[in-house]
């Protein structure tokens, strides 16, 4: 079963939705509540002032009643009326008790003489405390508040003042304070999913960004553009996938680079045997070629300019075979450990004979210090460093430099010849290295020794690179310092 997929923005801002909404919830569940409190507060505040107001003047009038100085009820039904007419509370009823609940004035006159003996009553007269709660309106949606004021004057209990207060217009304005609570609540909710929304789409865009480039890439492409560094955890990502893409680019070029000399030495191996056959074949006329070529030499005349020629043909084909034979033969090595200092020396010598019948000049240069021990075939890479330098010394202007430099690099020893030539042709520098390939003229070369190098430093591990340009070509070898296996052969 698949997983339903739901983007990181999706998820931001469903999340945030919650929050918001969660949040803009319980503000107005808090603010109307407060609101509400603050309210029946005040309303109970202004009813017990009134009612605090007015308790000592109707106990006046209680005690003068009991002395007859005043008729009986008269002055508390004026207190009553007061009550009733108050401009700034909705009172439902106002009424006077004595000290054992029984009425002694009352907004409606049939009320009159009758016991109350509720809670209220009882503790405002037996206690002589104030008291107040909410009740439910009889047969209707609102609440009332009962007030009980004790009238006492010296420890003695005249009665309680009772009044009933509709909290109605206190309902119509929580009313109104909800709405306005729940409209604020709603653009507080929308102006946080918009922001939410927009922080989602600018934290999800680099991320969706960086997904497509993930997708796009394959072992057929792995040269991609990354979004700028940023300096948050997107931009720690994206430094994770490009370091990713560099060790991927790299092992990608390591497995073609062994299946390329997996193939060249395939074929190397192949050709080596064709050749070697073909050497054979064609050293055992050439024997008898020469042995009648001299007999012809002992004769006088005009056939002698033509048997120069055919000499040299001769001795051409024989040189072609030499190194088709020495192609067939670096199928292996033999190491030996060598200092590197004396075989830079006994190279550089070598080189200078070698190259004593062109008209250049050889400066060695031995960079390599300290000096080290090398574990390589001597023969096969002084063959390599000769077939370089006959190389440059041919393509190298009269009186013209070429040096002959060895240097260390991380894991490496280079060997680097460098000649003032007019350069490798940028067509030709891919197929330099191709066994038969040659620059030079009909006749002049055999496009044989540059594949032989190239066989024999991949042989010991190492790689023949080079840079080219009018006036300056340079042919690197490096072979590696540390043992490597390469094929069967151990460095």
């Amino acid at each position: 079963m698949t997983r339903r997929f739901i983007s990181i923005k999706t998820q931001f801002v469903l999340i945030a939705m919650l929050m918001v909404a969660l949040s803009s919830t319980l503000w107005g569940v808090f603010a109307w509540k407060t609101e509400r409190n603050l309210l029946y507060s005040n309303l109970e505040n202004e009813g017990r002032q009134m009612l605090t107001s007015l308790s000592s003047p109707i106990i006046n009038a209680l005690v003068y009643e009991e002395m007859g100085v005043i008729e009986e009820g008269g002055l508390l039904d004026n207190f009553i009326e007061e009550i009733m007419k108050n401009s700034t509370l909705k009172v439902v009823s106002a009424f006077v008790t004595d000290q054992n609940g029984k009425v002694l004035a009352h907004n409606q006159y049939t009320e009159y003489g009758k016991q109350y003996d509720d809670l209220l009553t009882r503790t405002a007269i037996t206690e002589g405390r104030y008291q107040a709660s909410l009740q439910k309106q009889p047969g209707q949606s609102g609440t009332l508040l009962n007030m009980a004021m004790p009238l006492h004057i010296y420890q003695k209990s005249w009665g309680a003042l009772r009044v009933v207060v509709s909290t109605a217009p206190l309902e119509a304005q929580l009313q109104g304070l909800a709405k306005r609570i729940a409209a604020t609540s709603l653009a507080f909710f929308l102006l946080g999913m918009a922001a939410s929304y927009l922080i989602g789409r600018s934290m999800a865009r680099p991320l969706q960004r960086l997904s497509e480039i993930m997708a796009s890439v394959s072992t057929d492409n792995l040269l991609v553009e990354l979004p700028p560094d940023r300096p948050d955890e997107i931009g720690k990502l994206q430094e994770s996938f490009r370091t990713m893409l560099e060790r991927l680019r790299q092992s990608e070029a390591e497995r073609k680079r062994a299946v390329t000399q997996l193939v060249q030495s395939e074929k190397l191996a192949s050709l080596g045997k064709i050749v070697a056959g073909v050497a054979h074949e064609v050293n055992n006329p050439l024997g008898a070629i020469n042995a009648s070529i001299y007999n012809l030499e002992q004769k006088s005349g005009n056939q002698l300019r033509n048997m120069e020629i055919i000499k040299q043909g001769v001795e051409r084909i024989e040189r072609i075979v030499r190194q088709l034979s020495d192609f067939s033969r670096t199928a292996s090595l033999e190491l030996q450990p060598l200092a590197s200092e004396g075989f830079f020396s006994e190279c550089a010598e070598f080189s200078r004979v070698a190259l004593k019948r062109f008209d250049v000049e050889l400066v060695t240069e031995d960079r390599c210090a300290p000096a080290l021990m090398l574990q390589l075939d001597k023969g096969k890479i002084q063959q390599v460093l000769l077939n370089l330098l006959f190389n440059a010394a041919q393509a190298s202007p009269l009186r013209g430099i070429i040096r002959l430099s060895a240097q260390l690099t991380p894991g490496y020893y280079q060997l680097e010849v460098e000649d003032q030539g007019s350069g490798i042709p940028p067509e030709a520098q891919r197929t330099v290295f191709d066994i038969f390939y040659t620059t030079k003229h009909a006749g002049e070369g055999t496009g044989i020794g540059l594949a032989i190098c190239k066989s024999i430093v991949e042989m010991h591990g190492g790689t023949i690179t080079f840079s080219s340009r009018p006036g300056k070509t340079v042919f690197t070898v490096s072979l590696p310092l540390t043992p490597t296996e390469n094929g069967n052969e151990l460095l």
